[in-house]
């Protein structure tokens, strides 16, 4: 069974507390405790309580984002600071934050940021947020109208197309609405590797490697100049 992580929010802007609400909403293995608008009463309540995560704004009256992440006093607490102001960003870094989103945040944003949580029980390396075997991660895609939960163990390739992302797992199609920044941030990379600037392939799905491209499930995927040398460098091959 998947260990649920628990959460709270705070931000001083209510509207901004019902968006992460809702998206906190559609994942099943996060569990909001509660929302707080005043940063002295998070601050008050976990100082009694401890959580696995929260989404914390950074511009707040009284007590900003930044110094309420440095009197969180348990070490395996993640933060994830939710900001309006990209000038915050650099700040962040300051603090062991586990992730930075500019507002507005889109959905699959969201999703890349608690794939990074680890599990409460320690079972699972940071960067996967499920409790699942080693090498099959779960990670949410936006298509169309719907979430699709999906095995990243299951996916072959992914193709950029214009605006749009391909993703192909188990001999099927999924379109998707995103950037390959996004993507990238999405998929964990011990599994993934781009090797050309409209491709993604699952390492462990690569079934021949020539100069130029590779194949999987026997389709040719072009290897970019630009890519190539870390594409060599990360495939452990033996032979002459």
């Amino acid at each position: 069974m998947t260990d649920r992580i628990s959460c709270i929010i705070v931000d001083d802007e209510q509207g901004a507390i019902e968006i992460l609400e809702k998206y906190v909403s559609k994942v099943e293995n996060l569990e909001l405790i509660k929302s707080f608008t005043d940063p002295l009463e998070a601050l008050s309540f976990l100082s009694n309580r401890q959580v696995d995560l929260i989404f914390m704004d950074i511009n707040m009256p009284d007590l900003n984002g930044l110094q309420l992440s440095r009197l969180v006093k348990s070490p395996q607490t993640s933060i994830i600071f939710c900001t309006a102001y990209q000038e915050h960003a650099l700040d962040s870094y300051e603090v062991p934050a586990l992730d930075y989103l500019l507002k507005p945040i889109p959905f699959e944003r969201f999703i890349a940021a608690v794939n990074k949580v680890p599990s409460p029980s320690g079972s699972v390396e940071r960067g996967n947020a499920l409790d699942l075997p080693p090498g099959h991660r779960q990670i949410f895609i936006k298509s169309g109208s719907q979430i699709h939960q999906v095995d990243t163990g299951k996916i072959s390739l992914i193709k950029k197309d214009g605006h749009y992302i391909i993703f192909k797992a188990n001999g099927k199609e999924l379109l998707s609405r995103m950037s390959f920044t996004e993507l990238l941030q999405l998929l964990p990379t011990d599994e993934f590797i781009q090797v050309h600037r409209s491709y993604v392939v699952a390492v462990n799905k690569i079934e021949v490697i020539q100069k130029q491209f590779l194949e999987i499930n026997g389709k040719e995927i072009p290897i970019g100049d630009v890519y190539k040398k870390a594409f060599f460098k990360r495939v452990n091959y033996i032979g002459n």
